[in-house]
């Protein structure tokens, strides 16, 4: 049986604040406090209770939702070995591995069946991708090859080598991806180094299919920067461009890059170094010594983009404990931001060989190979969640648009109603272990709410701006912005109701519109924390994905309707 406590406080009437000296250029704020560039459009919010590891052991996993909603994972066993698992129950439980490309030994070496890529195309079929990779040198080739299911992977076809690169490591192929282009031509892109015999350069290569994978057409060349080495390359249709993430080397470590073409043009010939089709991917120009490897590509159902990568930023200059990051572009692919990275994993572990698939239409996957908690490499998957800016237009909460915890198992989510009187926030809370903060001190399990009233979008709190504080227990306390700083106040009418859960404890926000605007703006912008404490002397206040505490410009905004 759940057991309640319920509490409705009311932050009653105090004097008004008095207001900051104003001017023109400030609007009746202080000057600390100017306006910022809003933070808008989608955020990701990473769901660290979500947290799954697939298998004991291996890498470089891929996730592909089917046409049935079954989901599969594609990995490696670092034995040489490719696998195969599905769930048919959303991820809670998984199928024992296949091993759809299992090592094999050919002209007597050992031949490593590695990177597994997977495809569901507009027929039906599934095709699945490798890459060859022998042992001894000199021996058989580095090659690329697939295998086809007709029957939504019940059976499988033999596999088929369709390219071959060189019988060494220097002059081999690598990471094979697919897609499908909307006539239904198949390419499979991939990094090749065979035709760089004399030098250690590489290019993005592709090949096609005209007959779902039965026969492949002669390779084209895709991208080439002299002297250099394009790797890692991952494709998507993008309005009427093919747009191919890859890893460029340009000046010093390798940085994610896009390259580009009309569907028309379809690699009538190679994008150069030097190319307008050739572009770094990143909004931010990051140090040439750093480390952005290993880039993939996935598209929103909104038409946004986003990349991954593995960073050793801010980590360690070794690039084998890089961890994963992903940002967020525009509907074309450009000028991605916005970075967060997915996986807990501290400096002396690393979070790479990552990829990004969409679970459902409001929710992504991040996959890599990892060994955070239990310290052997095995491939992962944790849930990011699609935060947008919100339009609310009834007072019954329905939905739960925006989630935090990307930190621990504890985790907040939120909704928001409206009527012509009073904005509602109820807020779920998870957590076994609720830790009531002493009075006053806010050290302690419970939640921060902040309004921006008028959506001002400051760099610093200021007039109409508020922060809000409840407990898990429901004691409250009120600040709002003055001069950059926050000052305790107090402010009529606002409500919130406390109650207990089995799974944490919910915190209901009623809050006056006029108590808060003059304006009764129709758009305001809304930020959310949690505060999770273990004791009182020890605890994490996180902020919703890319908000801040002072800069009511970083919250979401907020439609009112």
């Amino acid at each position: 049986m759940i057991k309640n406590t319920f509490l409705s406080c009311f932050l009653l009437v105090a004097t008004a604040l008095n207001s900051c000296e104003s001017s023109p250029e400030n609007n009746g704020n202080c000057g600390d406090s100017e306006k910022g560039d809003p933070v808008n459009g989608i955020r990701i919010a990473w769901d660290y209770s979500s947290l799954q590891q697939l298998a004991p052991k291996g890498g470089y996993p891929r996730l592909l939702r089917l046409a049935d909603n079954s989901i599969v994972v594609v990995s490696e066993d670092y034995e040489g070995n490719s696998f195969l698992i599905r769930s048919y129950d959303e991820g809670k439980s998984w199928s024992m591995p296949f091993s759809i490309f299992p090592r094999s030994t050919v002209s007597n070496t050992i031949v490593n069946k590695a990177n597994p890529e997977i495809i569901q195309l507009k027929n039906g079929d599934i095709l699945v991708a490798c890459n060859y990779r022998p042992v001894i040198e000199e021996r058989t080739p580095f090659a690329i090859a697939i295998r086809k299911s007709r029957d939504n992977g019940e059976t499988w076809d033999d596999e088929k080598v369709v390219y071959e690169a060189q019988p060494r490591f220097r002059d081999g192929c690598w990471e094979p991806s697919f897609l499908q282009l909307p006539d239904g031509e198949v390419q499979i892109y991939f990094a090749n180094e065979a035709k760089y015999t004399s030098s250690d350069e590489q290019e993005i290569s592709v090949i096609s299919s005209h007959d779902n994978g039965e026969s492949w057409t002669t390779l084209k060349t895709v991208s080439f920067r002299a002297n250099r080495r394009d790797g890692m390359p991952v494709a998507r249709v993008i309005n009427d461009e093919i747009v191919v993430v890859i890893e460029d080397n340009k000046d010093d470590r390798f940085k994610p890059y896009t390259v580009r073409c009309k569907i028309g043009d379809n690699w009538s010939s190679p994008v150069p170094g030097d190319s307008p089709n050739r572009e770094y991917a990143l909004a931010d120009k990051i140090p040439d010594n750093i480390y952005l490897g290993a880039s993939y590509l996935l598209v929103l159902p909104s038409g946004e983009t986003l990349i991954s990568y593995q960073t050793n930023e801010n980590r360690n200059t070794d690039w084998e404990l890089s961890t994963m990051e992903v940002a967020i572009g525009d509907k074309t692919a450009r000028k991605f931001i916005k970075r967060s990275q997915p996986f807990p994993a501290t400096l002396n572990e690393q979070a790479k060989w990552n990829s990004i698939a969409l679970w459902d239409n409001n929710t992504i996957v991040a996959l890599a190979s990892t060994d955070i908690k239990n310290g052997a490499i095995s491939p992962w998957l944790i849930k990011g969640y699609i935060l947008s800016d919100i339009k609310v237009t009834e007072k019954m909460i329905t939905a739960y648009p925006l989630f935090v915890g990307s930190q621990s198992e504890a985790n907040v989510k939120a909704g928001i109603g409206v009527d012509n009187d009073n904005i509602y926030i109820q807020c779920i809370v998870s957590d076994s272990t609720p830790v009531s903060a002493s009075p006053g001190s806010q050290k302690g399990d419970g939640i921060y709410l902040y309004v921006d009233s008028d959506n001002s979008s400051l760099k610093a709190p200021d007039k109409g701006i508020y922060k809000i504080w409840c407990s898990a227990q429901g004691e409250q306390e009120l600040w709002e912005g003055k001069c950059g700083k926050w000052e305790k106040s107090s402010i009529q009418g606002i409500k919130i109701n406390n109650q207990k859960t089995n799974e944490g404890y919910t915190l209901d926000f009623i809050i006056p519109r006029k108590n808060i605007s003059t304006s009764m703006s129709p758009t305001i912008r809304l930020g959310l924390a949690l505060s999770n404490y273990s004791t009182q002397y020890n605890g994490i206040v996180e902020q919703i994905a890319h908000g801040t505490d002072l800069e009511s410009r970083s919250w979401i905004k907020i439609e009112l309707n």
